[in-house]
């Protein structure tokens, strides 16, 4: 099939197109900066344009059979771009290019938590407000909530590796399962061309369910240093999430996301794929330069 991808230059889009172009089908990356793709790892055909510019985006699903997007602000320490700029209104700007098209199917990556985590999260508030214009836009359609991906998990690697010890507000026993971006692709281009994953919603994540504490008490693991870990209140949170509000919206939003997170008993999605987290956080202890 031909495929466009949006966000082909992040992680998400980058490890999707990757396992779609393994598959056999045909790429075409959206890119702001062409320089970024690996060709031909990532796309047959690379498009140049600015999702955040509709002007740009002329043609872009043109001969498209399937078009995808996982579009979101790259960097939310940053006050601009805004979620609303990005994570909605720029994936709004490909669905109606894809409509204008006539693509026939439309895949998009939300959050998890779906419905109920945009009461409070506007980042999930954004995502989903897309992801019901894509069920209401007469194209068939996918719509995916992972529960996180391990380059989201590794802050708190980081956060170790840097520090030697790690904070946990809220509970530390919500389970969760995060998944890699390549068994995500593989998901996708598997189920590409199968009917029964039409016109339906699923919360994926990956092959291993953990805790909050687990994944901590991991990363304390794997860089071989003793576990010292101390626990607060999620109230401490939300107090700095709120004081954050006036100040830089987008970082408001990703700390109103963590609070949910923080608090949800269980943040798992239905299992798929065969990476492991902790091979992830080998990796990433044999290239951290302490």
């Amino acid at each position: 099939m031909r495929v466009m991808v949006a966000g082909i230059t992040g992680y998400i889009g980058g490890s999707v197109a990757r396992a779609l172009r393994a598959g056999g089908h045909w790429i075409r990356g959206l890119a702001r900066d062409p320089a970024k793709l690996k060709i031909p790892e990532q796309a047959d055909e690379v498009f140049r344009g600015e999702a955040t510019r509709a002007d740009t985006l002329n043609g872009l699903c043109d001969g498209i059979d399937v078009a995808f997007t996982s579009i979101g602000v790259h960097d939310l320490s940053q006050r601009k771009p805004g979620i609303w700029e990005v994570d909605y209104a720029a994936n709004m700007n490909i669905v109606n290019e894809a409509r204008r098209a006539g693509v026939k199917h439309f895949i998009f990556v939300s959050t998890a938590g779906g419905p109920e985590m945009a009461k409070t999260c506007p980042i999930a508030e954004a995502r989903e407000k897309v992801a019901r214009a894509v069920a209401e836009s007469g194209m068939s359609f996918t719509i995916y909530r992972p529960t996180g991906f391990f380059n989201d998990m590794a802050y708190v690697f980081n956060s170790v590796a840097r520090k030697h010890r790690a904070t946990i507000y809220g509970n530390p026993e919500v389970k969760m399962n995060p998944l890699h971006g390549l068994d995500f692709g593989e998901e996708i281009a598997r189920n590409l061309n199968d009917p029964r994953f039409r016109n339906v919603f699923r919360q994926v994540g990956g092959p291993d369910i953990m805790t909050r504490r687990q994944v901590t008490e991991m990363a304390f693991d794997v860089l071989k240093l003793p576990h010292k870990i101390s626990y607060r209140p999620i109230w401490q949170f939300r107090l700095l999430t709120d004081i954050m509000r006036p100040f830089n919206y987008n970082l408001f939003s990703l700390f109103r996301f963590m609070c949910f997170a923080f608090t949800t008993p269980d943040m798992t999605g239905e299992p798929i794929g065969h990476r492991h987290l902790r091979d992830y956080f080998e990796e990433l202890a044999s290239q951290f330069k302490g």
